[in-house]
């Protein structure tokens, strides 16, 4: 995939404007997400440091992805109920990954 990778030239309004493309899903999408995770006092610069390795890389490892779906289903869930995940739950992925 060759596509051009500094963004130093993207204005605000040229964002909102890619934002308006049929194909850009996935970019409202996780920017969404990362917009909401940075009000959040306990994803910190750690968090943030992990997810910049992964898009400088374009690669998430599978075990990682995998668990990652499931820990954000379980967060979901937990979100929409209103309640913090019990540690049974997250202990259950933990103990799954091979």
């Amino acid at each position: 995939m060759t596509t051009k990778c500094d963004t130093a030239f993207c204005s605000v309004p040229e964002i909102l404007l890619m934002l308006r493309a049929p194909g850009a899903g996935w970019l409202a999408t996780l920017l969404a997400g990362l917009d909401e995770a940075c009000r959040d006092p306990d994803f910190n610069a750690y968090h943030r440091a992990i997810l910049a390795r992964f898009a400088d890389e374009q690669a998430v490892p599978a075990a990682v992805a995998e668990v990652a779906r499931r820990r954000a289903l379980l967060f979901a869930d937990t979100l929409q109920e209103g309640r913090e995940p019990l540690p049974e739950a997250v202990s259950a992925l933990h103990s799954s990954v091979a």
